[in-house]
């Protein structure tokens, strides 16, 4: 049993007025607040002086490629078969331990090659790498001919890379069961074009085609998540039962109230449009002023809505050439920007922030009964230890070099730079 006493505690929602004792016993929290020890009097193995630091979730990426870190996609590289599968897989081990040192103890994958994010997963649950609680993507799935299936049709995959296409309900349909038997638990698709990817087209699948894999991915446990920037599509999307809409570009009060009808979570995205101005790139993307500031609109009217809104972006570092300081990134510190990003907006709290990285998060992580992204007894007990207080300063957490003193992992210490003398053992 271990305590952490002394602590300022954001929950994941709010910061616990005063400071509190957080008990942890093996993965779980069990008690918050009163003595050190738990309710039935058992007496802590260890009690660590948190010093009045901030305590609170793992921070949580809901839209990550591990993959995605040598490759030059403005130049129409196909993904996936930038560098051989091994090297690939090497790049994932590299953004586990980037995650970890940034504070982030999980991420909800958003496509990958190779079966990286399973692979990953099942490499962390038997200790052969360290890593963060993954909810496993896999590749992106499409049809033929679009965003992703027609560009230089003469470099089309010889073999899957990050992308897969079929046509027609049941060639999707099995895709999506192939996905999960290699250990998917969320199928990206395609849906539509936009967020930076021009193309003469917002639609990339049939109705009936998205419907075919929402009920066929639905039917054995996984989530779907779509990329998708016109407001019909949208629309469609969430009609038709997928569950996080990425980038979303077209959202307005209309999409808001079906996201909140229907718990669909939605991953913003920005900072990749914000990059295409640094460098240069907005418009021959398609990405306008307008419609960058539209979303930023948005953003406040669906949080007071009730939309599951969530961190997360395309970390690729395919601005490195370009930007001095590359926000997107594998690089640690870079995935904790987004917090004060999206902070500067007007009509957002550093809570409600916060909470997307968070409380949002941690439902999107882990399907029920198991909670996480939350500071609360029975919750896993996966968080971290601040110097400083988040909510007054959103950009601690770019900088966990200086900010960052503890990382646990169910219930373990993963980065440990707490002062020993705050260490005391208990007979």
């Amino acid at each position: 049993m271990l305590v952490l006493t002394n602590a300022k505690v954001f929950d994941g929602r709010e910061m616990l007025p005063g400071k509190h004792d957080v008990t942890l016993d093996g993965d779980r929290i069990t008690a918050i607040g009163g003595a050190a020890g738990d309710a039935n009097g058992d007496v802590p193995a260890e009690v660590v002086d948190v010093g009045g630091m901030t305590l609170m979730p793992g921070l949580i990426s809901s839209h990550l490629h591990p993959d995605f870190y040598k490759f030059d996609i403005l130049a129409g590289e196909k993904l996936g078969k930038e560098l051989p599968p091994g090297v690939l897989m090497a790049i994932g081990v590299r953004t586990c331990r980037v995650l970890l040192e940034s504070g982030f103890t999980g991420y909800a994958g958003a496509s990958c090659s190779h079966d990286i994010d399973a692979s990953l997963k099942m490499a962390i649950a038997q200790d052969i790498i360290p890593g963060p609680r993954i909810r496993a993507c896999g590749h992106h799935i499409g049809t033929t001919g679009d965003v992703n299936n027609s560009s230089r049709w003469w470099k089309r995959y010889e073999t899957p890379g990050a992308d897969l296409c079929a046509d027609g309900p049941d060639a999707l349909r099995r895709l999506v069961r192939e996905e999960i038997g290699r250990g998917v638990e969320t199928i990206k698709i395609f849906a539509g074009a936009g967020h930076g990817i021009p193309h003469r087209t917002t639609r990339n699948m049939s109705r009936d085609e998205i419907a075919s894999i929402v009920n066929a991915a639905h039917e054995r446990g996984a989530m779907v998540r779509a990329h998708v920037a016109d407001k019909q599509m949208i629309l469609e999307c969430v009609e038709l039962g997928v569950d996080v809409v990425d980038h979303g570009d077209g959202v307005d009060e209309e999409c808001i109230e079906a996201m909140v009808e229907a718990g669909t979570f939605w991953v913003p995205s920005l900072v990749y449009l914000w990059s295409l101005f640094e460098v240069g790139y907005a418009e021959p993307s398609g990405v306008t002023p307008a419609q960058y500031d539209h979303v930023r609109t948005m953003l406040p009217l669906a949080q007071k809505a009730g939309v599951r809104i969530l961190a997360g972006d395309d970390y690729s570092g395919v601005f490195r050439n370009m930007l001095e300081d590359d926000p997107l990134d594998h690089q640690v510190g870079n995935y904790g920007r987004e917090f004060a990003f999206y902070g500067e907006i007007d009509g957002l709290s550093p809570a409600e922030v916060l909470s997307w990285g968070t409380g949002n998060a941690g439902q999107l992580l882990m399907d029920p009964p198991a909670r996480v992204g939350v500071v609360e007894p029975q919750a896993m007990a996966d968080l971290i230890i601040v110097d400083g207080d988040p909510l007054a300063d959103l950009s601690l957490l770019a900088r966990p070099d200086e900010a960052l003193k503890a990382v646990i992992r169910d219930g373990a210490f993963v980065i440990d730079r707490l002062p020993a003398r705050r260490r005391r053992a208990v007979a």
